[in-house]
C-alpha cells in the first residue's frame, strides 16, 4: 500500500517563522524637515555674525550689524516692490541673466553635442571652448563693452560667455556615457544613426544637460553683474557699485542678499523644470520634502 504524504500548508516549511526585518532608522537630519533645517542654520549664521561684531573683532565699517542689515534689506524690498530705483534695475539685471542664461543653454548644447558626435568638434571647438573659458572675465568685459557698447548686449554676451562652459561639458559628458550594450541592442535593431542619438543618447544626456543648467543659472547671474560693475550702465551692479564707493556696507550687503536669491529661485526654476522633464529619473538636487 503506497504512503500517503500530507500537503504541507502554503506559507509554512517546518521551520519558525522568521521576525520581521527592522527598517534602519533614517538619520536625524534626514528626518528633520528643510525649513527647520534652513532656518536653524540661518539663525546660527546670524548669530555669528552678531557675536562678532558685538564682540569688537570686526568693525562696523568693515562689516555691518544683521540689524543693520536687515533694515537696509527692508528699504531694498520695499523699494523693490513698490517699483522705485531698485525695481527698475533688478529688471534690467533680471532680462539680461534670463537672455544670457538662453543663450548659454543654446551654445552649451549645440557646442556639447558637435563635441560629442564629431571629431572636429573633440580636436578644434573643444580646446578653443576650454581657451576662451580660461581667459580672465575681468579682461573681458571691457572688449564687451568696447565692441558692443553700453546698452544691454554687452552685459548678455558677458553673462552667456560664463555660463555656457558647465552646459557644453555636461552635455558631451552625457552624450558620451551611453551604456555599451544599449547602444548594441539600438545597432541590432538597426536604428539609424538619428535614431540612437535622439532615443538613447539624448535621453541618457537630459540629466548631465540639467546638472549643467543648474550651473549656468548661478554664473549667468554672476556674469551680468560682474559686467554691470565694470561696464556701467543700469542694473543692480552699478547699484552695487555706488553703494560700496559710498561706503554704504549695509545696503551693499542687502543687494548682495537680493541678488542670492534672485540666483537661488532661478536654479529652485530650472530644478523643477527637471522634474516635470526627466520625470523617469530623481535627477534633482534639491530635497522633495517638506
Amino acid at each position: 500500500m503506497a504512503a500517503t504524504t500530507t500537503p504541507t500548508p502554503a506559507g509554512t516549511t517546518g521551520e519558525p517563522p522568521r521576525p520581521p526585518r527592522k527598517e534602519t532608522p533614517k538619520p536625524l537630519l534626514e528626518r528633520v524637515p528643510v525649513p527647520i533645517l534652513m532656518t536653524a542654520a540661518l539663525a546660527l549664521v546670524i548669530g555669528v555674525w552678531q557675536t562678532v561684531v558685538s564682540l569688537g573683532w570686526v568693525t562696523e565699517y568693515v562689516m555691518p550689524s544683521p540689524a543693520a542689515t536687515g533694515i537696509a534689506l527692508w528699504d531694498v524690498t520695499l523699494d523693490l516692490v513698490t517699483g522705485g530705483p531698485v525695481w527698475d534695475n533688478f529688471v534690467i539685471s533680471a532680462l539680461q541673466v534670463l537672455y544670457g542664461l538662453i543663450i548659454a543653454a543654446v551654445a552649451g548644447v549645440v557646442l556639447g553635442v558637435l563635441i560629442a558626435e564629431t571629431t572636429l568638434g573633440r580636436r578644434v571647438l573643444q580646446p578653443m571652448m576650454v581657451a576662451l573659458y580660461a581667459a580672465p572675465k575681468v579682461a573681458l568685459a571691457p572688449l564687451f563693452v568696447a565692441w558692443f557698447g553700453f546698452d544691454m548686449t554687452p552685459k548678455v554676451v558677458m553673462a552667456a560667455v560664463i555660463a555656457f562652459f558647465p552646459v557644453m561639458v555636461d552635455t558631451a559628458a552625457g552624450l558620451a556615457s551611453v551604456d555599451e550594450n544599449e547602444d548594441k541592442l539600438f545597432k541590432s535593431m538597426r536604428a539609424s544613426r538619428w535614431q540612437r542619438f535622439y532615443k538613447l543618447k539624448l535621453m541618457n544626456a537630459l540629466p548631465f544637460v540639467f546638472a549643467g543648467l543648474k550651473s549656468a543659472a548661478v554664473l549667468a547671474v554672476i556674469g551680468a553683474i560682474v559686467a554691470e560693475f565694470l561696464g556701467g550702465g543700469e542694473g543692480l551692479g552699478v547699484m552695487v557699485q555706488m553703494a560700496s564707493v559710498g561706503f554704504a556696507l549695509d545696503r551693499l550687503f542687502a543687494f548682495v542678499v537680493l541678488l542670492s536669491a534672485f540666483a537661488y529661485l532661478l536654479y529652485l526654476a530650472v530644478d523643477i523644470v527637471e522634474r516635470r522633464v526627466v520625470f523617469w529619473r530623481s535627477t534633482g538636487f534639491l530635497p522633495s520634502d517638506s
